[in-house]
């Protein structure tokens, strides 16, 4: 339920903010800061697909599956970057800061969902393990 809640807000935060930079841009044309929330938008979906990806093709080991997601992420991150202006050569290092900054809090977060739904279900089960013991 959280991570349905988290998910719904930031979709809607998204397309809010899509909108208003959409109308700013008919208004006052182009802009750096338009210019960067639409970049943003067009690399998240590109991340996006390339987990998606990942999570169908990579190995059945978590934690190397975890690595060449992040990898791969950092590598397109620091390419993208590097095409929009957001990164030269000298410091191509800072994509994967970037992106851990990013990676790590959610990867906690979805893990703490995870979890808690874990628990929720096994509470379920036990209830009804209870319930049908009596029966």
């Amino acid at each position: 339920m959280l991570k349905e809640l988290l998910q719904k807000t930031f979709i809607f935060a998204a397309i809010i903010i899509l909108a208003v930079f959409s109308f700013s841009l008919l208004w006052v044309g182009m802009t750096p800061e338009i210019m960067l929330v639409f970049e943003i938008f067009i690399l998240s979906f590109f991340v996006t697909v390339i987990q998606h990806f990942a999570k169908q093709v990579l190995s059945t080991y978590f934690l190397v599956n975890i690595m060449v997601e992040y990898v791969a992420i950092s590598v397109f991150v620091f390419l993208y970057g590097y095409f929009v202006g957001w990164f030269f050569k000298s410091n191509w290092w800072m994509a994967f800061v970037y992106v851990a900054a990013v990676y790590v809090p959610a990867y906690f977060l979805d893990m703490a969902v995870v979890k808690r739904d874990i628990n929720y279900i096994n509470a379920q089960l036990e209830m009804r393990r209870k319930d049908h013991e009596r029966i």
